[in-house]
């Protein structure tokens, strides 16, 4: 916890090394400083005023005037002093070493008669405590968010060559990462969700991760196997996006979901919005998330390095001539620890992930009230794993990105203007010993935006998106003796191909905002064009957000509107192969029955350049309650519902009929009491009730349910609890009851008559069985250590401290009579280190 700006102190602060004679018959006495008077403070990047009806209440030591009887100098800048005895030195935050501004000093004698000395420490957090007595006496140091400190102190410490450097200890942890940056213009949505840093740095189960801690909120379903994808109220994973910064990246995670692409350090917030969100955002049909990155630190260089089971990350910031740099890296290295488990185990590799991230920024000032930022993030992963099918050694899974942004920012009275231009290469691939399927994507991203104020009631924006993909697919198959494959050519042996395709998706919107007393209102329009193979396809989404305060503790709010993406309809182009996937890559045969959403793990694959453009258009609804039971307590209750359509291309299935639309509706009620990040306390209960149905549409457009999706999670209850305890020590558990996902079962088997032996399975009602109940119950202790110059932190992970065996899949015997569980990860403990300066 860091001091209070300067500015809070200049109303209340005396001139520094101003005398305040006591009387001899009454010595002067600080009272010890409270936990509550000592409440923690953020602090911003530099010193800025603020109200003064939020200025701190510090204690004034008797025989010190009130700040209300003294002149308030402009600056607190120590006076220089002709006296014969005067001490001088400099204040800092102990950890991070940065200077504190407006703290107060105060200078007491130790023997002899009594006198008292003041000062306030500059904006360097330099002090002089002028017209001393004696340099032996007791030095008493007062700054809001840290430490009281009461310290004798004789002549040999303040007649050093260099003036002494004194760290405070901050009342908190000490650490700081929150950035408070101002929204430039407010995206109405019903419901939303931001979480602070401490809590994704101690929410069990996620090792600081912000995409794992979101994963706990209502509306995000639980992920089968811990995999990296966001599935957002009954929506499939491609359905949502996630926004770094002005643009969209290719995926959240890396693969398998170890971790998400972008760390907690570089961030400065994380909005959530599982529906309804504002016309500024399109492509999706079910929710975003976006991730805010944060500029440099300017008051010096500053770092951190974290050390874990599974990872290892560094970060480093500080100022550049009027600007400012960060840069971090991460890299996981689970695929070295699991390569030697399974040498030593079964004398071959099951399982190597292998991922890496990096970000750079460089943010300088352009001109009043204008900056410009440059981006460059990337991702790398690779994924190997065993196959199952027969004499095939094994499959490699592989998808990369990088991007470079340039953002430039300017607030000029009522208006605010936005550019971004950027430019992104994707690459992913699958291979096996006789399949290969690459794809490279060169895509250009832009986005313009502008926004006016002309009066504090009312407020407009309109802006304009475009992507263009131009993309490359190269697939190669090589036959194995043995194997036959037919095609309308006849038998195939071998096949290598090259296709290219450009697709793109542009969009204008406009979001006007209205406030009206009680009441904001704002309607918006966003009309969207996407080409591809095929006709072009136009939309016109018209959403609406309207919000209600009837009481300072009660608000109501309602969304609607229409959201539209592309979607594609893949036409393989290999021989034998109605598509190519990491599902079928595997070589899973029908004994196996694993989660669907393993097929998201990256979709782009399965979109060749031929595929035909179809439309997703999605209509939403939710209405949300508000209710601030007492200032740390919320309590939010939200309805919703989807109806989802893929317009797809005119196709014909093998019989010759169209394939018909298909399509979903979802709708449920989530539920959420949260407890505000206080000094010591936060947590959160969230309830969410959904029902999810797919089914297709007729020719006479009626839509004929016909069973749970693929992500029908009924009921998924999460609670979350954190407590920071003294000496720096917190702990946090976080319980989840999720109901299992649906799955098509085998119902029963029929073995032909031949010299074969294998079973047919018989399939039941398609989703009509889902996978056993989800239990389990996380565990995180937190310990942190503020050195002078340093805080060092170190936790321990441990996650399903029951060691439930939760069922992540099925096995089906080879005559389809039972069924063996595939469990998912047991008790997992996880120990990082943390060292930041």
């Amino acid at each position: 916890m860091i001091a209070a700006p300067l500015g809070l102190l200049l109303a209340v602060a005396p001139t520094a090394a101003t005398e305040q004679p006591v009387p001899s018959d009454s010595p002067p006495h600080l009272a010890p400083m409270t936990a509550k008077s000592a409440a923690p403070a953020p602090r911003p990047t530099s010193p800025s005023p603020v109200p003064s009806d939020t200025r701190p209440r510090l204690a004034v030591p008797p025989g010190v005037a009130p700040a209300s009887t003294r002149r308030r100098p402009s600056l607190p800048l120590p006076v220089p002093s002709t006296s014969r005895l005067e001490a001088r030195g400099a204040l800092r935050s102990a950890g991070e070493r940065q200077p504190l501004a407006g703290a107060r000093l105060y200078a007491r004698s130790r023997r002899g008669p009594d006198w008292t000395r003041a000062a306030v420490t500059a904006a360097d957090g330099s002090f002089v405590l002028a017209d001393l007595p004696s340099l032996d006496f007791e030095l008493v140091v007062v700054a809001a968010g840290h430490e009281r400190l009461e310290q004798p102190t004789t002549a040999g410490f303040w007649r050093r060559r260099r003036p002494p450097v004194i760290y405070l200890q901050p009342a908190g942890a000490g650490r700081y990462r929150t950035i408070v940056a101002q929204e430039r213009t407010p995206r109405p949505s019903p419901f939303s969700v931001e979480l602070a840093p401490d809590e994704i740095a101690a929410l069990p189960g996620s090792q600081g991760d912000p995409l794992r801690a979101l994963q706990n909120l209502p509306g995000s379903a639980r992920v089968p196997g811990g995999l990296g994808l966001l599935i957002l109220r009954g929506a499939a994973p491609n359905q949502s996006q996630v926004f770094v910064g002005e643009h969209p990246v290719p995926r959240a995670f890396h693969v398998p979901g170890l971790a998400s692409i972008v760390p907690a350090g570089v961030l400065s917030g994380l909005s959530y919005v599982p529906s309804n969100f504002a016309p500024n955002y399109g492509n999706a049909t079910g929710g975003i998330v976006v991730l805010t990155p944060r500029v440099g630190r300017r008051d010096g260089v500053h770092g951190h390095a974290k050390l874990d089971l599974i990872s290892a990350g560094a970060q480093v910031e500080g100022p550049v001539g009027r600007g400012s740099f960060l840069i971090a890296a991460q890299r996981g290295y689970l695929d070295l620890a699991l390569k030697a488990v399974g040498q030593l185990a079964f004398n071959r590799d099951y399982l190597r992930p292998k991922y890496s991230d990096y970000q750079v920024v460089f943010d300088h000032p352009v001109g009043p009230g204008a900056s410009l930022t440059a981006r460059l993030l990337g991702a790398s992963d690779v994924l190997r794993f065993d196959s199952f099918a027969a004499g095939s050694g094994g499959v490699a899974l592989s998808a990369g990105f990088h991007r470079i942004d340039l953002v430039y920012k300017q607030r000029r009275g009522p208006w605010d203007f936005l550019l971004s231009p950027a430019l992104r290469l994707d690459t992913g691939g699958i291979e096996t010993d006789y399949q290969m399927r690459r794809r490279t994507d060169v895509v250009g991203l832009l986005r313009a935006e502008l926004t006016a104020r002309p009066s504090r009631r009312f407020q407009w924006t309109v802006g304009a998106d475009t992507q263009i993909d131009r993309h490359r697919t190269r697939s190669q198959l090589e036959i194995p003796q043995g194997i036959i494959i037919e095609s309308s050519q006849g038998p195939v042996e071998t096949f290598d191909e090259v296709a290219r395709g450009t697709t793109t998706t542009s969009g204008v919107y406009v979001t006007p905002l209205l406030a009206a007393g009680r009441f904001t209102f704002s309607p918006g329009l966003r009309a969207s064009l996407f080409t591809g193979l095929g006709d072009p396809k136009f939309s016109v989404d018209p959403r609406l957000h309207a919000r209600w305060a009837p009481h300072p503790r009660v608000t109501v709010q309602l969304g609607a509107g229409r959201y539209s993406q592309p979607s594609f309809r893949p036409l393989s182009n290999v021989p034998g192969l109605s598509n190519f996937s990491a599902l079928e890559s595997l070589g899973l045969d029908d004994q196996i029955v694993l989660p669907g959403a393993i097929r998201y793990l990256d979709p782009r694959i399965n979109v060749d350049p031929r595929s035909r453009l179809g439309l997703m258009q999605a209509v939403q609804l939710s209405v949300n309650l508000h209710l601030r039971l007492t200032a740390g307590l919320g309590l939010d209750v939200t309805g919703f519902w989807r109806r989802d359509r893929d317009r797809h291309p005119i196709l014909v299935d093998a019989l010759g009929r169209r394939v018909k639309d298909s399509g979903a509706v979802v709708h449920g009620l989530e539920v959420m009491l949260r407890h505000d990040l206080t000094r010591r306390l936060f947590g959160w209960v969230a309830y969410t009730l959904m029902r999810a149905r797919t089914g297709t549409f007729d020719t006479r457009d009626r839509f004929n349910l016909r069973a749970p999706n693929d992500f029908d999670q009924r009921h998924n209850l999460v609670a979350v609890l954190g407590v920071k305890l003294p000496r720096r020590w917190q702990i946090a558990g976080r319980f989840r009851l999720v109901t299992g996902l649906p799955f098509t079962p085998v119902v029963g088997g029929v073995k032909p008559e031949g010299p074969f032996s294998f079973t047919n399975p018989i399939y039941g009602a398609y989703n009509s069985a889902r996978m056993p109940v989800f239990h389990q119950l996380d565990l995180r202790v937190d310990k942190t250590w503020v050195l002078s110059r340093a805080i060092v932190s170190t936790y321990l992970d441990v996650q399903n401290i029951y060691n439930r065996q939760n069922a992540e899949g099925l096995w089906y015997l080879t005559d389809y009579s039972g069924t063996q569980t595939v469990v998912g990860v047991p008790i997992l403990p996880v120990f990082g280190v943390r060292v930041e300066y």
